[in-house]
């Protein structure tokens, strides 16, 4: 039987090889999935979400190891199992004392030197070696070989240390480095002077001080992220793991609740997408089936006349179509290895390993005992009818009844629509197969209606004289596989556009969040050495303001605070265009009326002194400035003891460069009673910069912020001072501030968040610049901004600067660039001063997203959908090729009765293109249908990290539609031309029924 239709069992072997393979395919491009998606998260994660850190405080009298390994124990107690990797390490904060002192911390870090990189020397291992950086080496002035001295805090006495490294802060070190845990005092930075100087262990012990910090970083590097220790790494580093006295900052949870969120939606999507092409494939197969089944069903019906045994009947009747499924098997599980090597290969930015698993052998199995039994179903109807029957060369009128399957498939369709609108949870269910669903019980009704309106047809057009119509379309209402046919096609149409939707969709949504993530077309990541070195090397490399933009960012939990130059915000920012107020509007909002900051533009500054107590000795006063490229200016004068009215001179040769350095705050180690400031001038060239009712105004100068109860300003009418009285006895201060107050209290803010969020008061006070809370003035409340998304707040940067207490900096430093940015804007911001460590624009940002969950779905619901169109063209050639033989006896039969060949040639081409003309449009609908009712479906695939997803491009839409629907005309095409040359010979050269 196989041999005398080798065609027919080649065809069926295909559709055998790819059911199989399609059933292979989804648990191997899943489990690969799954592994990009750990992939894409962690090289996207920073240091601090792979790491939990434990930082205590450990007595070091009598030593501090123990101390240190109790610690230790605590925590490898709760991370017991984890696979995390202990990186240990003691810190001893500090200062070089002289001129221009160096705050920085004395660290031992377990296996510091293989994360840095020695430009001089080498790795500290004895008592007294130290490894510094570049910047610190040269703000000391020392190289290997020299020596300085390092006064630790709570330590009896200063320690001398001998340089014996240098390394380089702007080596392999950066924020994603999870071996430095995002620990912003203790990684080393480019630029910055306060790097921590890496000693050994007998160093630490040879400080004696009486405390130090330990800390303990438990990091999960690549290999802790296995399909099989997720679970469990998840189960060890829930929050809640404190420890008495041990502070903990737990990145990990964030990481791992990303990961499992993208798995899940990976989980749900990925499967669809199998099942669409599965179902595809089992129609086109029962298709197949049942046309090979009707042609031997004569042949068995012979053999029943003539004495076969029942057993032999059976055999013959199921053993073939069972003998080719169990052949193409092994080929199917082949050609989805390899299906899914060719998808991982285009899909994934890294190659995945493509295993075949037992999971996969199973599905393979499992498809193919769903394949086989569907078979034997299909074949049973086929041969159970009655002898006579079974002996008819022409196809009995077939009865139009509902079957169970149709009416069950359409049950579960209205259940799984009615979830769709009652909830909008991803959560799985039926709602997630409405999309299909709905597309097989349009498929369905449409067979029915087009056998009907064919039948009705096709003898209209036969009364009225139009042959070739009416054979074409009682062909249509005669042919056993021509409904289905007409539902394949509305199914695979109907899933093309409903894919293409969602596609298009993602695509769309992928960039908006991509631009709202970024803020503009190109974020440059930058090492500054402070934020005003920022915006200075920034108005250097640009200083029209065209295409470049100084900003500092802070991805809290909660919120996301981004001060930018709000000078530029408008030609460089990536506005909302929904938003009610313009990005020039919202760049106004952000500045409001301050004092003007002191500029010393010379090589000196003059103090005019009038004390009227004694200090109990000299007293230094310290200045700290801004330098005139960014950097920090410090300087100090004693004052002397006793009352009276002297002048102080102050030697700042960095100010000389134009266009001089900002006065930034007076520090004193005490409180400095009787002390008054009564003139401040410029020295080379000479300049009163504030005397009389300027330096005394109220309004010229502030405490720090936070300090009000403590510190009080002290005002008059020529004269300036301040008094200081500790909250706190037991904790008094040696570094009483006075500011320049030249920023405005409170910082002026626009915020993303909620509508009730201004009456709230839950935004009154915020931490921008990793500062302590300021108090905030919300300008304008908008539902997202550039950069920060849905939950953030954007501040001028200069401003919040002038607010902050510190000149260095320890958050991330970006530099936002838009399309009109030149080609060297990279080495020009170089050239600046800045030292740029990653460049990523929206395309590259909208690809991270696309290697998330839903993305990776949807290309194996492209590839399904694409796969479906061409097996339901394939399944056009089949039903063409298999009814060819009776299809063409039957109009030689009607060309001997005088049908004229051109009418028979045109009958045998219209059949298959009418099927397709008519359910094509009908598939179109479909998917406009299910698009409208698949919410929790098109959510899914579609995940736009909370943001509104627009609709679809129609154009990219009915362009894939138009697409698909050509290939399934080409097909029937094609079919219909090869009847035709069949019946195209000379009448009475094939005998058929009479």
């Amino acid at each position: 039987m196989l041999a005398s239709r080798r065609s027919q069992a080649v065809t069926l072997a295909v559709l055998a090889v790819l059911a199989v393979a399609a059933g292979t395919a989804a648990p191997l491009y899943a489990s690969a999935a799954d592994r990009a998606v750990v992939s894409a998260e962690l090289r996207a994660a920073t240091a601090a979400e792979r790491s939990i850190a434990f930082t205590a405080e450990i007595a070091a009298a009598g030593g501090y190891t123990a101390q240190l390994d109790s610690l230790r124990g605590q925590v490898a107690e709760r991370t017991d199992g984890s696979g995390l990797t202990e990186v240990v390490a003691v810190h001893a904060d500090g200062r070089v004392p002289g001129i221009a002192p160096v705050d920085a911390p004395l660290s031992m870090r377990a296996d510091v030197c293989e994360h840095l990189v020695f430009t001089a020397g080498t790795c500290p291992a004895a008592a007294n070696e130290v490894a510094i950086s570049e910047p610190t080496a040269q703000r000391l002035g020392v190289s290997t070989g020299g020596e300085f001295v390092y006064e630790a805090q709570r330590a009896p006495k200063p320690l001398t240390l001998r340089v014996v490294g240098v390394y380089d802060p702007a080596g392999p070190l950066s924020t994603g480095d999870p071996y430095w845990a995002g620990r912003a005092d203790y990684t080393p930075r480019p630029q910055r002077v306060g790097n921590p100087m890496f000693v050994a262990a007998p160093t630490i012990a040879a400080l004696d001080a009486a405390t130090l910090v330990a800390t303990v970083d438990m990091i999960a590097g690549d290999e802790t992220f296995t399909a099989g220790n997720l679970d469990g790494l998840t189960e060890v580093v829930k929050p809640g793991l404190g420890l008495v006295g041990v502070r903990i900052d737990n990145g990990l949870p964030r990481l791992l609740q990303r990961i499992e969120d993208t798995r899940e939606v990976l989980g749900l999507a990925a499967p669809l997408g199998a099942v669409q092409l599965l179902v595809v494939c089992w129609f086109v197969l029962l298709m197949a089936i049942g046309y090979t089944a009707s042609e031997r069903r004569s042949e068995l019906a012979l053999g029943l006349l003539r004495g076969v045994l029942p057993r032999h009947r059976g055999l013959l009747a199921l053993g073939p179509t069972a003998l080719v499924l169990l052949v193409a098997a092994p080929f199917g599980v082949l050609l989805g290895w390899l299906l899914v090597r060719l998808l991982t290969w285009a899909t994934f930015a890294r190659a995945q390993d493509v295993v075949l698993d037992r999971g996969a052998l199973l599905a393979a199995g499992g498809t193919l005992l769903v394949v086989m039994i569907s078979a034997a179903v299909a074949e049973w109807r086929v041969f159970s009818g009655s002898l006579m029957e079974g002996l008819r060369q022409v196809p009995t009128r077939r009865r139009r009844r509902v079957g169970l399957v149709e009416l069950a498939v359409a049950v579960v369709a209205l259940a799984a629509i009615g979830q769709s609108y009652a909830t909008d949870s991803q959560e799985g269910g039926l709602p997630l197969l409405a999309p299909l669903l709905l597309a097989i019980v349009v498929g369905l009704l449409t067979a029915r209606v087009v056998r009907s309106a064919a039948t009705r047809f096709g003898a209209s057009r036969l009364h009225r004289g139009k042959l070739a119509h009416g054979l074409a379309a009682l062909q249509v209402a005669r042919r056993p596989g021509a409904d289905r046919l007409v539902a394949l096609t509305v199914v695979a149409v109907a899933l093309v556009g409903y894919t293409v939707s969602a596609w298009d969709v993602a695509a769309n949504a992928a960039r908006e969040r991509a631009e709202l993530a970024l803020g503009a077309p190109r974020a440059l990541t930058v090492y500054a050495q402070s934020r005003t070195a920022l915006l200075t090397a920034v108005a250097k490399a640009d200083p029209a303001g065209a295409w470049a933009m100084a900003v500092t960012r802070q991805d809290d939990p909660d919120m996301t605070l981004l001060g930018v130059d709000s000078t530029r915000l408008a030609a460089v920012a990536l506005w909302p265009e929904n938003a009610t107020v313009s990005a020039a509007d919202a760049a106004n909002l952000l500045r409001a009326p301050a004092g003007d900051p002191v500029m010393v533009a010379g090589g000196g500054l003059e103090f005019d002194v009038n004390t009227t107590a004694d200090f109990g000795g000299p007293m230094r006063l310290t200045a700290a400035l801004v330098g005139p490229d960014g950097a920090p200016v410090t300087g100090a004068v004693q004052i002397a003891d006793g009352a009276g009215r002297a002048s102080y001179k102050l030697d700042l040769p960095a100010c000389a460069v134009a266009p001089g350095c900002r006065l930034f705050w007076l520090s004193f180690p005490q409180s400095p009673e009787g002390f008054g400031l009564v003139r401040l001038r410029q020295l080379g060239p000479d300049r009163t910069l504030l005397e009389g009712r300027a330096i005394g105004a109220a309004s010229r100068w502030r405490p720090e912020l936070g300090a009000e109860r403590e510190v009080t300003v002290l005002s008059s009418d020529d004269a300036v001072g301040l008094n200081y009285v500790p909250s706190d006895p037991r904790q008094i201060s040696t570094d009483i501030r006075l500011y320049v107050s030249d920023a405005p209290v409170p910082l002026p803010v626009v915020v993303s968040g909620p509508p009730w969020l201004p009456h709230t008061g839950e935004l009154s006070e915020i931490e921008p610049l990793q500062a302590l809370p300021r108090p905030v003035d919300l300008r304008w409340l908008s539902p997202v901004l550039p950069g920060a998304g849905a939950s953030g707040a954007l501040f001028d940067l200069q401003l919040a600067d002038r607010l902050s207490g510190s000149r260095d900096n320890a958050i991330q430093l970006q530099v936002w660039l838009n399309e009109k940015a030149p080609a060297d804007a990279v080495d020009r911001l170089r050239a600046a001063g800045l030292v740029p460590v990653r460049d990523e624009a929206v395309a590259a940002r909208v690809d991270r997203y696309r290697e998330q969950g839903a993305g990776l779905a949807l290309r194996l619901h492209l590839a399904a959908a694409v796969l479906s169109v061409l097996l339901v063209a394939l399944a056009v050639l089949v039903l063409a090729a298999t009814d060819r033989r009776n299809r063409s006896a039957e109009l030689a039969a009607l060309r001997l009765q005088g049908l004229p060949a051109g009418a028979a040639a045109r009958a045998g081409r219209l059949g298959n293109l009418a099927m397709i003309g008519i359910a094509a449009p009908v598939g179109a609908l479909t998917a406009v249908v299910a698009w409208a009712v698949s919410g929790p479906a098109r959510q899914m695939l579609t995940a736009s990290g909370g943001l509104a997803p627009p609709g679809p491009g129609l154009p990219v839409v009915a362009a894939a539609v138009v697409a698909a629907t050509a290939v399934l005309l080409a097909a029937a095409l094609t079919a219909g031309r090869s009847l035709a040359r069949a019946t195209t010979g000379r009448p009475g050269t094939q005998e058929g029924p009479r």
